[in-house]
């Protein structure tokens, strides 16, 4: 009786070894599903389409099948980040294609525009990387995946005084971007709020003058830090401003800085080392299993780290798959947006990400100092 015993535990272990407690393969039925991608793929933001897709791509090789077999397309739109095209392609994607769900990795106002038409089309969306408040605002049909910028500006701000113990910042916008200008009203609300002062708001357009001269006048105010919640493009040229006055200020920067830097602009990504930003991931933070499994599938395809955005594009893919399987009929659209909105705790990258029948997302928000062209984490904020 002994010997079955041991037996027993020694088949057990091999089978455990061999990998026997992965799920049974899923066999295909021959039906697809289409997933609509609306995104950037060319312009100044081209970057966040491109990655984006390819980690929809890659999380599309570790799932390919939903649990009833039936297997995913994309479909994806170029809208160059123009909120009128934007919106004609939301009309294709749902008239025309008859996709059952869509994903977008297109800025702020691109996202807005949709928002304003979404119960129309009472298709979900699924947003990735458009981070304001007013995206989930009086529609029924949009959810973010990302966390919003009255969170993230306050976040920054509350550290910034209340962890790196500084009174005094300087806080830099592009007024042309309702990303920009509604971040940068936040910090500067919450950092008052807390005790802090703003030394100087300066918003940047064509009009703002002589650069050297802005940064100087700023400069002469003596700011402990700027926050720079700007374009990468416009963060370039202050840095560069900055070091021509022998001045080394604190600089924070807002989420996909990094990723931007490094898809853009990487031969000037020394100009970013050492900088604080806010964003979704860190470099080197413990992983999740599909975390993990993510990760190594991505570096086998692309031989290279997954940025801000593929991380956000891999765990999109795996939550539209999981409202889709838990709709008896993974086509409809209403149900397939209500699962979305039920979304509890699931198992994103880093942890846990929950949905609201708000639409709004519930996740960390990470706080890093860019060194060597990496994000080095400091703080995860619930």
């Amino acid at each position: 009786m002994k010997n079955l015993v041991h037996l027993s535990i020694l088949i057990c272990i091999v089978f455990w070894l061999g990998g026997c407690d992965q799920k049974p393969a899923i066999t295909p039925s021959g039906k697809t599903i289409k997933i609509g991608i609306i995104a950037p793929f060319s312009g100044s933001d081209h970057a966040k389409g491109e990655e984006g897709l390819k980690g929809m791509e890659t999380a599309m090789q570790l799932q390919p099948y939903l649990q009833n077999g039936n297997s995913i397309e994309f479909v994806a739109e170029n809208d160059k980040d123009d909120p009128a095209l934007t919106v004609k392609l939301l009309k294709k994607l749902v008239n025309e294609v008859k996709v059952s769900a869509i994903i977008t990795f297109s800025s702020t106002s691109p996202v807005l525009a949709m928002a304003k038409v979404a119960d129309e089309y009472r298709t979900p969306i699924l947003v990735a990387l458009a981070t304001h408040p007013d995206i989930t605002n009086d529609n029924g049909f949009i959810s973010q995946l990302c966390f919003d910028d009255d969170f993230q500006g306050a976040v920054a701000a509350v550290f910034v005084r209340d962890d790196l113990l500084l009174d005094k910042v300087a806080v830099f916008s592009n007024p042309g971007s309702v990303y920009s200008s509604h971040l940068a009203a936040k910090f500067e609300s919450k950092f008052k709020s807390i005790g802090g002062e703003i030394t100087d708001t300066v918003s940047l357009t064509e009009e703002s003058g002589d650069l050297s001269k802005v940064i100087k006048s700023v400069h002469d105010n003596t700011p402990e830090l700027l926050y720079l919640p700007i374009s990468a493009k416009d963060l370039v040229r202050i840095v560069r401003e900055v070091r021509k006055l022998h001045w080394k200020p604190k600089m924070m920067g807002s989420d996909g800085l990094i990723s931007t830097m490094l898809a853009q602009h990487k031969d000037e990504i020394d100009l970013v080392d050492g900088m604080l930003a806010t964003d979704f991931f860190a470099h080197g933070m413990p992983l999740t299993p599909f975390g993990k499994r993510a990760r190594d599938k991505y570096r086998e395809k692309y031989k290279s780290t997954a940025t801000v955005y593929a991380a956000l594009g891999l765990e999109g893919y795996a939550i539209l798959l999981n409202a889709m399987d838990r709709c008896n009929d993974p086509t409809d659209r209403e149900c397939i947006n209500n699962q979305i909105r039920s979304t509890t705790n699931f198992p994103g990258i880093i942890g846990g990400i929950t949905i609201g029948s708000n639409g709004k997302a519930q996740r960390p928000i990470i706080i890093n100092s860019i060194q060597n062209g990496r994000s080095k984490f400091i703080v995860k904020v619930y």
